[in-house]
Order: C-alpha cells, then structure tokens, then sequence
C-alpha cells in the first residue's frame, strides 16, 4: 500500500464526536474529498446523515494505516469495556471491524497487517459474545451492509467460537477458530462472479463439475496463507479443511476431523444452508439432523441443537 493510496474503512469504526489524529476521506462523483481533518471530529447529526444515506466506508491514506489501527485498538477498548456502552454499540464496532479486517484480506489476503487487524477482530469478537449473553442473537442473521458473505463469516465466527466454547475447546484453539472462522470464505471472495455465484447455491444441488469448482476456493488462497511466516499453521488447517465432513466427502477427501475443525464444518453448513436454501433457522437445524447426520457425529449436531435453543437462535 503506497502512502498516497487510499483505503477504506468501515463507518462504523470511526464514530461520531470523536477526534481522529489523520484525514478522513469520503469518494463522491469519482473523486476522495477530505470529509474530517485530522484532529477534528464527525459532527452528530453530519454522521446521522451519511448512515441514513447508506454510506458505509470513509478513506484513509496509505501513510496513515498506523494511526488508524491505534485510533481503532483504542475505540475498541474503550466501547467493550464501558458500562454506559449498549449492546448495540459494542456490537457494531466489533462487527465494523471485523468487516473492514474481511474485504482488506479480500484484496490482499496475505498482507500482514490485514491479518493481524483480523486477528484483533476476532478476539474482540471473542470478547463481546463471551461477556454479553444476548450479543450471538443481536449479531447472527443480521444483514451486512458489506454482502451476505462477510456477514456469513461474521455469523460462523459468532456462533462457532461460543459452541466450542461450550464444548470445553482450549483457549488457544479458540484463538485459532474465531480467526479462522472470519477468513474462512476469502476464497470465495476472490473467484470470478461465475464462480462466486456458487456460493448461493445448496450444496446438494450441485452439478459434479460446479462442485469441484467451489472447492477450490478452499485450497487457492490456503496456497497464499501458507506462504506467510506471521499466520499460524492451525489456522490455515482450520481455513483448509472446514469443507470437510466425516463421510469424506469435501475437496480433500479428510474423514478425521480435530473438534475445532469438525465444529467450524458444522457451523459452517448450517449457516450456509439458512442462507442458500432462504429458510428459517429452525428449519435449518432440523434439515442439518437428517442430511448432515453421518457427516457429524450425532452426539455433536444433538449438542448443537440444544445450543441454539439455548442461545434463542430458534
């Protein structure tokens, strides 16, 4: 990224009446316009407008990437941790973030501070469900203004972090799973529209070539990853195989399955199944228990059902 160059941010991470140390930059009629110098805050009802506007990214420079990632640890910290914060509020900075950390790795999945912004997303993610027990229910489901597949890793992190969480995974591997779990589709992100399409289509109603095709979104940008001395190896794993199923029937063909890997899996296609199939998540967990049972073990889609009763997901 040159100093010059601009990239965006989402709305959502740079809120209103809060000064921020660099330029912020909207894009209208083909052109950056400076919308908030440096040092200078959004005013209320200016940032009121733009939302209702949908606006949904402001622009930075290249040369000011630092400043933001501070000015973003900080705001952040700040708004999990404050009592007069809502819930509304700390989840959508953390969704924002997590957003942002998700179209960077789109364009650039193997830049370093793309994936160490990720990373932060994720244990800020880890934070919000872990300490505020309505925040799985405010966030899954939600409508992205970023599109259905950044909303799908948002919704498979949420929900894959707080089940493995109930299932007594260690803290590390759940450092693992919810940064795995948000770059798990960057793949998809990155294949043609033809391609890209498949991602909305059931999985059961594949044609035989458009199956290997979708599968290699899980094997393209693993090649990328694996590249990178910064991103650990269980991630990639995790990113590699949560296609996977017992029956061995994903692109690699893997039967055995670690439990973080088989509960990304599982995660993974019940939220794919709610939105490909346009059903409700009641209807989903009960289609999970007859057309994925063999793929998981009973014991866990079981465990799993109860989980989203608990979690009045259904």
């Amino acid at each position: 990224m040159s100093d010059n160059s601009y990239t965006p941010v989402r709305i959502t991470t740079i809120k209103a009446e809060r000064q921020v140390p660099f330029p912020v930059y909207i894009f209208f009629k083909d052109q950056y316009l400076e919308y908030v110098q440096q040092g200078k805050a959004i005013e209320k009802e200016k940032y009121k407008k733009l939302r209702r506007q949908k606006i949904t990214k402001f622009f930075i420079l290249g040369k000011d990437e630092g400043l933001y990632q501070k000015f973003l640890d900080s705001f952040l910290e700040e708004t999990l941790n404050s009592p007069d914060a809502s819930l509304d509020d700390k989840a959508e900075a953390v969704t924002g973030q997590s957003e942002t950390a998700i179209e960077r790795l789109q364009i650039d999945p193997g830049n370093q501070t793309n994936f160490d912004m990720t990373r932060k997303a994720a244990k800020n993610l880890q934070k919000l469900i872990f300490e505020n027990p309505e925040s799985l229910k405010r966030i899954f489901g939600q409508d992205s203004e970023s599109g259905p597949i950044v909303q799908h890793c948002i919704n498979v992190a949420a929900m894959s972090v707080k089940f493995a969480l109930k299932n007594k995974v260690t803290e590390e591997e759940l450092d693992w799973l919810s940064t795995a779990a948000l770059m798990h589709d960057i793949g998809v992100m990155q294949m043609e529209k033809e391609s890209q399409d498949l991602f909305y289509k059931p999985k059961n109603d594949f044609e035989g070539h458009e199956k290997i095709k979708y599968f290699e979104h899980c094997k393209g940008v693993v090649q990328i990853l694996a590249e990178k001395p910064y991103i650990n190896a269980q991630v990639i794993e995790l990113i590699e195989n949560h296609e996977e199923n017992l029956q061995g029937s994903g692109p690699h063909k893997k039967s055995k399955l670690s439990k973080v890997q088989e509960i990304l899996s599982m995660v993974n296609s019940y939220d794919k199944k709610i939105i490909t199939k346009k059903i409700p998540p009641e209807t989903a967990i009960k289609e999970m228990m007859i057309d994925e049972l063999g793929n998981y073990n009973l014991a866990l889609l079981t465990n799993f059902k109860s989980f989203l009763k608990e979690e009045k997901v259904i």
